[in-house]
């Protein structure tokens, strides 16, 4: 039935792309425009102008890829256009379907992109490139023959990645006798006891937004085993996340909000406001993710460290959310698909992982990825022991368009203030993931 339904969705979403793309000028979802170039990885010595098409927070690493890549290829130049952040997912399906499409473009929305035709797949660029991409980093943009994602062929590469941990306070830490990361749970509890006793804030965190999601997504991973997530995250027919696992993950939300381990008003405190009070020193530990890598280093310096969320067992693979910061895909009626091609075959360089890096990313792919910046080498550590460990599912509040807004958020908080049972969490969540998905 999920499948019927999702089929649904998608053509509701095509349908949908169908009808603003015939509102553009010039535009029209059909793929009648799609050019038949035979796949190679020589492009010769033509003047090739590559199209290319992202949202405009991404902009600066974009900027410095492009650079790079045109350095490298002198007879490809590549025109970028932007749209604003707040319309670019919004906008994907209309552009990478338009007759007109980039030749390289952010795949927002990769399952129906896939199931709708507007989106190639990249399996023969990968055999003839010889690209070796561990699957933790490519399965939520993989599509199979029964229209699954999660395995199969690949429809989009990201050129790194985003993902949830916990930074923590190093020199409020030995001022507590605390001298290394906790490398379990219930080490991480015993220091937030140890910082509570001495009058520390153990966690400073905001769940107005998604700050104590973070922590779930390690929590859930731990709990359930990392291919329940995933079959979750990507709704796959029968997953379920109503489990006793989950009512054990969100037990340790309500236990350490009653043990007064976040700060007062955690439920009307803000991403931006905890951000600004861990930089200040107000807290030990600190859920959130790689994007504020720049922040909290420009702030506190090598004082400040990045972890995953503890496993329950020590040298058990840390659990945690892991997304592509751009997936980049080829949409159907791109004119220059081997240029493309090669334009993603680049991310996979040294010289652009490392311009990643410098961005503050992890990079994609296996090679040696290392950082001046010790909170953006502590974030390539962890990342490296998500890549090793393969323990890594998408962010819990992707799993549906409204899931984060409708239910992770205010389920956390009633969790927090006492009122929903953490035995109660999951089939919370899991009523309202059904209702989204229509079941």
């Amino acid at each position: 039935m999920r499948n019927l339904n999702r089929m649904a969705a998608a053509f509701v979403i095509v349908a949908m792309a169908s009808g603003l793309a015939a509102c553009g000028p010039g535009s029209s979802n059909s793929n009648d425009g799609a050019q038949n170039e035979a796949v190679s990885t020589d492009l010769g010595d033509e003047q090739i102008e590559l199209k290319l098409w992202d949202g405009a927070g991404l902009k600066a690493k974009d900027d410095a890829l492009i650079e790079a890549f045109e350095a490298k290829y002198p007879n490809i130049t590549i025109t970028a256009t932007y749209d604003p952040d707040n319309v670019s997912a919004q906008n994907g399906p209309r552009v990478i379907s338009a007759s007109e499409t980039p030749d390289i473009a952010r795949i927002t929305d990769v399952g129906s992109a896939a199931r709708g035709g507007h989106v190639i797949s990249l399996e023969e660029y990968a055999e003839a490139y010889g690209w070796d991409i561990p699957e933790s980093q490519t399965s939520t943009y993989s599509m199979n023959d029964d229209q699954e994602l999660g395995e199969g062929d690949r429809y989009a590469i990201p050129d790194g990645f985003t993902m949830t941990g916990i930074f923590w306070n190093k020199e409020l830490a030995g001022e507590l006798g605390i001298t290394e990361a906790p490398k379990t749970i219930e080490e991480l509890e015993e220091d937030m006891a140890i910082a509570k006793e001495a009058g520390v804030l153990p966690m400073m965190a905001d769940a107005k937004d998604a700050g104590v999601i973070h922590l779930l997504d390690g929590l859930l991973i731990n709990e359930n085993g990392v291919d329940a997530i995933r079959a979750f995250t990507l709704q796959r027919d029968g997953a379920t996340i109503d489990t006793d696992g989950t009512a054990t993950a969100a037990q340790y939300i309500a236990d350490w909000a009653a043990a007064g381990y976040f700060p007062d008003g955690v439920n009307a405190i803000d991403s931006s406001t905890a951000l600004s009070r861990f930089t200040k020193g107000e807290g030990l530990f600190f859920p959130a993710g790689n994007w504020y890598t720049s922040s909290i280093s420009e702030a506190m310096g090598d004082t400040a460290g990045f972890i995953a969320v503890p496993p329950l067992e020590e040298g058990e693979g840390s659990g945690g959310a892991l997304d592509g910061a751009t997936p980049w895909g080829i949409p159907t009626n791109a004119e220059h698909k081997n240029a493309a091609a090669a334009f993603i075959n680049f991310l996979m360089s040294d010289e652009a992982r490392q311009i990643m890096i410098e961005n503050g990313y992890a990079p994609v792919g296996e090679g040696e990825a290392t950082s001046d910046d010790p909170v953006m080498q502590s974030v390539l550590e962890t990342y490296s022991e998500f890549i090793a460990g393969g323990n890594t599912a998408t962010h819990i509040y992707n799993s549906t368009a409204g899931i984060q807004a409708n239910a992770l958020i205010p389920a956390v908080q009633e969790l927090i203030d006492g009122s929903l049972q953490p035995s109660d969490f999951g089939s919370t969540i899991q009523a309202k993931y059904e209702d989204e998905l229509g079941e």
